[in-house]
């Protein structure tokens, strides 16, 4: 019998889990059985936007009490999606918790690259190619040193959309929700 399967969202600040990718993330995972987790921070994170160092700690504390509520063991399958900050909580995540999971990071904050540790099990790295926050370059070095998957959004900014380009837009995230590499339910699921 098939195992429980969890996909865990991680929301940046302006960008939460009932947008876009996340969003779109979501709608897949649960039409291939999987439970998911939207994770929710308080308004103070906001207010720190200018410190992002800060406003991850203060992330990081407020879904504490979130994920110390999950059985891990009982999943089969655990997936993280985390978008801008919530790729720096994600990744410190992983090792407070010590959950086996598979994560994908979408534009991932330097904390983020920081965090995450040989062995993890990272299905891709991807960046926008106009992203205010980080350089692709460095998150694609990131990647090469590490043999980690990447993707670049040519032209995105920091919300992984193409400026005046829908199809492309379409286009490029259908590639980035590919990434998540979903396990579909079995026959008799």
């Amino acid at each position: 019998m098939p195992g429980k399967k969890l996909l865990v969202l991680f929301p940046g600040i302006g960008y939460t889990c009932e947008t876009g990718l996340l969003a779109a993330g979501a709608a897949l995972a649960r039409a291939a059985g999987y439970e998911v987790l939207a994770l929710r921070y308080g308004a103070q994170v906001a207010a720190q936007r200018p410190d992002l160092d800060a406003a991850a700690r203060t992330a990081e504390a407020d879904v504490r009490a979130q994920l110390d509520g999950v059985d891990w063991p009982a999943y089969a399958d655990i997936v993280f999606l985390s978008k801008s900050l919530g790729t720096v909580v994600a990744a410190r995540a992983l090792r407070r918790l010590g959950a086996a999971a598979r994560s994908l990071y979408l534009t991932p904050l330097g904390g983020a690259l920081a965090a995450i540790a040989p062995g993890d099990a990272v299905l891709g790295l991807v960046s926008g190619g106009a992203d205010q926050y980080i350089d692709w370059r460095t998150v694609q070095a990131f990647c090469a040193a590490r043999g980690l998957p990447f993707l670049l959004v040519p032209g995105a900014g920091h919300r992984l959309t193409v400026p005046d380009d829908a199809a492309a837009s379409a286009a490029y995230a259908q590639k980035i929700l590919a990434l998540l590499a979903l396990q579909q339910p079995g026959p008799h699921a």
